[in-house]
C-alpha cells in the first residue's frame, strides 16, 4: 500500500498540484494521520516539500480508506483515465475544470492526469467512479466471440432477467473465492450493452502496522470484471482473471440475458481474424491506412510462420517454427533471408505491427498483436474504435456469418 502512495505523488506533482485540493483530499484523515495542516511551514515552497515528505515517508501509516482513494485516483492519473474523465463529463454536460483554471497564467500545463483525476474524485464523484468502472472494460488479452445471430435483442433491462443473472454470478464467484459481495452495474452505452461485475476475491492473511503494534489482519481483495456485448454483431468482449471465469460469465451472460445458453458455443464463434491478406500479399503488403491522418507510419515488427494446418490456434502442429524481427519490416526481411518461402502454404501464427499515431503532436506508438482466431491484442485502449476500423479495413476481421438477424429473444 505504500508503494500506491509513493507513485501518487512525485516532486514535479507535488510543485504544481493545487494545495486546496491536496488539503480537502486529507481533511477527513487528518486525525488518523495525526496532521495538522496549519503546523505547516507558511513559504509555499517549504510546505510542498513537506507535504511531499509526509507522502514518501508516511505511506505505511496511511488510513486504509485514503489509501483506497489513492489507488482508484492512480489508476485514473494516465492520458486514457484523462480521457476517460473528460468524455464522461462531456456526456453529462459537467466542466471538469473552470474556464478561469483554465485562463489562468501557464495557460492549463498543471492539469496532468493526475491532477484531473485528483479533481474529479473530489468534485465530480458521480463521474470519478463512472471512469474507475470503465477502465474495467479493457485489457491486454479479452476473450472475444462472435455469437449465432445478428440483431438480438438483449433482456438487460428485463427486472427478472437481470436478477437471475446477478444471482448466477453470485453463486459462481462465491464457490470460487468465498466471498459474499457480488453487484452488477449496468451501461448501455453507444449501442453497447455493458455489465460490470463487482466481486470479492480469496481472502488473504498479511501482518499490518497499527498504532505502533504488529497485528495480523485477513482482507479480501474486491476485483472488477467486464462484459460488452453489440447485439448488432452478436460480438461479446469479456474480461476477467482467467479464462475459466471469462468463459463461464459467457456462458451466464447467454443464458440469462439472451435466453440462450449455447449462443456464443456455435462452431466458429472464437473466429474474428485472419492473417490471410499478408499471406496472399507477399512481400509487397502494405497497411493501408491513408483515410486516418493520425496514424503517420505503421511497421511491421514481427512474423512468426510455421507449416501447421491453418485454423490450428496457439503453439504446436507443426515440426518447426520461425519467427522474424525487424525494427521496421519483419515481413519484408522475412522474404530477404528465406526467399523461396512461400507464405501460402504456410500458416502465418502471429504478426506484431507497431502503430505510431501523432496526437496533438505528440507520438503515441502502440504495438498490435493479432494472432488467429481471436486475438487482437494492445495496451493503449484510447484508440481501441480506430485500431479496429484499422484491422477490418486491412482485411484482418473476419467477416461475420451469413445468419439471419431475429425480432426478438424468449
Amino acid at each position: 500500500m505504500a508503494k500506491n502512495v509513493r507513485n501518487f505523488v512525485n516532486r514535479a506533482f507535488m510543485r504544481t498540484v493545487d494545495l486546496d485540493l491536496l488539503q480537502e483530499l486529507l481533511a477527513p484523515y487528518a486525525a488518523e494521520l495525526k496532521f495538522d495542516w496549519t503546523t505547516l511551514p507558511a513559504d509555499e515552497a517549504e510546505r510542498r516539500d513537506a507535504l511531499f515528505i509526509l507522502f514518501k515517508d508516511g505511506g505505511e501509516d496511511f488510513p486504509d480508506a485514503l489509501l483506497d482513494a489513492l489507488h482508484c485516483i492512480l489508476t485514473l492519473s494516465t492520458p486514457n483515465g484523462a480521457r476517460a474523465l473528460q468524455e464522461i463529463a462531456d456526456e453529462k454536460g459537467v466542466a471538469l475544470v473552470p474556464e478561469s483554471e483554465l485562463a489562468a497564467p501557464g495557460d492549463g500545463k498543471h492539469l496532468t492526469p493526475r491532477h484531473l483525476a485528483l479533481r474529479a474524485y473530489l468534485r465530480h464523484p458521480g463521474i470519478f467512479e463512472r471512469a474507475v468502472h470503465r477502465q474495467a472494460f479493457f485489457a491486454a488479452s479479452p476473450l472475444r466471440l462472435v455469437g449465432a445471430r445478428r440483431g438480438v435483442v438483449v433482456l438487460n433491462e428485463n427486472a427478472a432477467a437481470q436478477g437471475a443473472f446477478k444471482a448466477a454470478c453470485s453463486v459462481f464467484f462465491a464457490k470460487r473465492y468465498l466471498g459474499r459481495i457480488c453487484d452488477i452495474h449496468w451501461y448501455p452505452e453507444a449501442g453497447l450493452i455493458n455489465v460490470l461485475i463487482e466481486h470479492g476475491m480469496n481472502a488473504v492473511t498479511t501482518t499490518v502496522e497499527e498504532e505502533g503494534e504488529q497485528k495480523v489482519r485477513t482482507i479480501r481483495e474486491m476485483t472488477l470484471d467486464a462484459i460488452s456485448f453489440d447485439p448488432r454483431t452478436g460480438h461479446i468482449k469479456v474480461n476477467a482473471r482467467s479464462l475459466v471465469e471469462r468463459r463461464e460469465l459467457v456462458r451466464l451472460f447467454a443464458t440469462h440475458l439472451l435466453a440462450d445458453p449455447d449462443f456464443f458455443a456455435g462452431p466458429g464463434s472464437d473466429r474474428l481474424y485472419t492473417l490471410a491478406p499478408i499471406r496472399s500479399g507477399g512481400a509487397p503488403w502494405k497497411f493501408k491506412n491513408d483515410w486516418d491522418e493520425d496514424l503517420k507510419e505503421v511497421f511491421v515488427k514481427q512474423v512468426d510462420v510455421d507449416e501447421a494446418e491453418e485454423g490450428h490456434t496457439g503453439r504446436g502442429g507443426s515440426p518447426w517454427s520461425l519467427s522474424m524481427r525487424d525494427t521496421e519490416n519483419a515481413l519484408a526481411r522475412l522474404y530477404e533471408m528465406v526467399p523461396d518461402i512461400d507464405l501460402g502454404v504456410l500458416r502465418i501464427e502471429t504478426i506484431k505491427l507497431l502503430l505510431r499515431f501523432e496526437v496533438d503532436g505528440r507520438k503515441r506508438d502502440v504495438l498490435v498483436t493479432i494472432r488467429p482466431n481471436n486475438v487482437a491484442s494492445f495496451r493503449d485502449h484510447m484508440f481501441e474504435a480506430r485500431i479496429f476500423q484499422h484491422l477490418r479495413e486491412n482485411g484482418f476481421v473476419q467477416s461475420p456469418p451469413a445468419l439471419p438477424a431475429v425480432a426478438s429473444a424468449a
